[in-house]
């Protein structure tokens, strides 16, 4: 069974420089490995995440990102049996939630900065998918 996950959580502290790189490196190699494909948004310290692929391989890395220490206020906001990919041009997108974005943040947030949080399942895909029309990152 397909399925699409979506959550949001915080940085329990600010990446150092450097850090970013190598956390959707490390996530590209595993999501391959995986099958699995999803789009990062990410400021300075929110995240919102979208990861697509067979359930149990979705849930076993949702696990490992809910359990991990440099993550707090995880919430999953939408998790659900799909009948395609909307996210698979990347084993593991990324679109930073700066200025740019600012009009989506409005458009389907309500507001102008980047809240994952205050997102419900809608909202949230919306946001994923208007951000990834300029993410970048190697595909599948």
């Amino acid at each position: 069974m397909l399925m699409r996950l979506i959550y949001a959580s915080e940085a329990s502290q600010a990446l150092a420089p450097g850090e970013l790189e190598a956390l959707l490196a490390t996530a590209r190699r595993g999501n391959a490995r995986r099958a699995l494909t999803g789009l990062l948004v990410l400021d300075h310290r929110a995240f919102l995440q979208v990861l697509e692929g067979e359930a149990g391989r979705v849930s076993e890395v949702f696990c490992r990102i809910a359990a991990d220490p440099r993550h707090e206020r995880v919430r999953i906001i939408e998790a659900r049996a799909v009948a395609e990919r909307l996210f698979g041009h990347w084993s593991m997108g990324f679109a930073a939630a700066d200025a740019a974005g600012a009009a989506q943040f409005l458009r389907f947030g309500g507001g102008p900065g980047f809240d994952p949080h205050a997102l419900g399942a809608e909202s949230a895909l919306g946001l994923l998918q208007a951000l990834g029309a300029r993410a970048s990152g190697p595909s599948p």
